[in-house]
């Protein structure tokens, strides 16, 4: 039985290795038709360079393996020099999208790859014209692929902000690596080893290529998709204009801060910022600049809070911030800090232009009897009696329905 098994085993691995370089060519070949039609339809500007980049590398692969397959066909300077080369360089292009695609990969990585390609082809070259013996060519061809390859998918799999399925064809990418490894090895000690010789090594290594070939195909593609989608979701949880939480975010997201403070039994703050006097901005100067003004105290309100807190875009000129475990005189603080900014703001395309803010804050614990709305709400009044109050002001309202000014110089460290 078990020697039935490995008769089959063994017819399924020894296959043709002339064919399997055949299904690479075309297979790479299917590959960048379908990646640069994708790249025709993708909308988002900033990612056809990469999926540009991929499609070039898989022609590139295509045209290697076809001279690779032509071996002993056609002069060696093409099936030999341009063909490894040729691989050689297309294996650095999909190393600089791996590259890439990590979020937060240095330039150091960039540079080192550069450096691996250069290496790998001058390495091959000095070697094929002093010696030109095939089982040399093999180990130093798959050396070369597996050291422009290696640091790439290993930075995928460590980096914490690769999703798992990035991290899956990290991992697959390094099993067909480490079998590239073996053949070089083993090609160093059998002189007659040559491009189309059939053994287990050979052929297992060329299948696992095959598979490599259309895992990462169609995993790159996936993975476009993947992030396409995530910025789609990213971008429909902001404000077009400020780039800051939008309304329906804001509120889905508070909704469980409130529910967490309340069953913790701690303070929540609401800070209600309008910007005072924003239609005679529009009016005086125009949309433009009013979309400006809008922008800048966005930026200032997502520099001013906690990353743990939430703001807003509430509505035309209006700003909403979630301060969690903030009492009132924590609130106060804030609210005055960033009242200073922005009366203090200097506008490049309008230096005698000043802006102010008026804030309304409502502060408390959460607690059944109570919602969400509420605290806004309350903010809301806290806010509507800033105004009242001259403007450029900061009012608190607490729970016997008093308003308090709170206009007092605040420190600019963090509570």
């Amino acid at each position: 039985m078990d020697n039935e098994f490995l008769k089959v085993f063994e017819v399924l691995i020894n296959l043709d290795i002339k064919t399997m370089i055949g299904v690479l060519m075309w297979g790479n070949l299917a590959l960048a038709f379908l990646i640069l039609r994708y790249h025709v339809y993708h909308e988002l500007n900033n990612e056809k360079i990469l999926i540009r980049r991929f499609g070039i590398a898989k022609i590139l692969q295509a045209i290697a393996w076809f001279f690779l397959f032509l071996r002993g066909d056609i002069s060696d300077i093409f099936s030999v020099y341009f063909g490894n080369i040729l691989l050689f360089i297309s294996f650095y292009l999909d190393s600089l999208v791996i590259l890439k695609m990590n979020k937060n990969t240095k330039m150091i990585w960039f540079r080192l790859q550069s450096f691996l390609l250069a290496l790998s082809i001058i390495s091959f070259l000095i070697v094929e014209i002093l010696l030109g013996t095939g089982n040399v060519r093999i180990a130093i061809a798959s050396l070369s692929v597996f050291c422009i390859f290696v640091i790439p998918n290993l930075l995928t799999v460590i980096d914490n902000q690769s999703s798992r399925f990035q991290k899956f064809i990290g991992l697959t990418s390094l099993v067909f690596l480490l079998l590239l490894l073996l053949r070089a090895f083993d090609s160093l000690f059998k002189e007659d080893v040559s491009l189309f010789t059939n053994n287990i090594l050979q052929s297992g290594t060329f299948i696992l290529l095959i598979l490599l070939m259309f895992v990462n195909g169609i995993g790159f593609l996936l993975i476009m998709y993947e992030r396409s989608y995530e910025m789609l979701r990213r971008s429909s949880n902001l404000d077009p204009l400020t780039q800051i939480n939008n309304r329906r975010y804001f509120m889905s997201k508070a909704e469980a801060y409130y529910q967490r403070a309340s069953g913790e039994q701690k303070s929540l703050s609401f800070l209600f910022i309008d910007i005072d006097f924003f239609e005679k901005v529009n009016d005086n100067y125009g949309h433009l600049f009013g979309d400006e003004v809008l922008k800048t105290i966005a930026k200032v309100l997502s520099e001013n809070v906690r990353p743990l807190d939430l703001c807003c875009r509430f509505g035309g000129e209006e700003f909403l911030i979630l301060a969690h475990e903030t009492n009132t005189e924590q609130a106060v603080i804030i609210g005055n800090r960033i009242r200073e900014i922005i009366q203090n703001l200097v506008f490049e395309e309008n230096h005698e232009f000043k802006c102010t803010v008026s804030v309304g804050i409502y502060s408390g614990i959460p607690n059944d009897k109570q919602n969400i709305q509420h605290f806004i709400d309350n903010a809301d009044q806290a806010l509507y009696k800033a105004k009242e109050s001259g403007r450029n002001c900061v009012v608190s309202f607490v729970d016997n329905g008093l308003f308090e000014p709170q206009n007092v110089e605040s420190p600019m460290n963090d509570f």
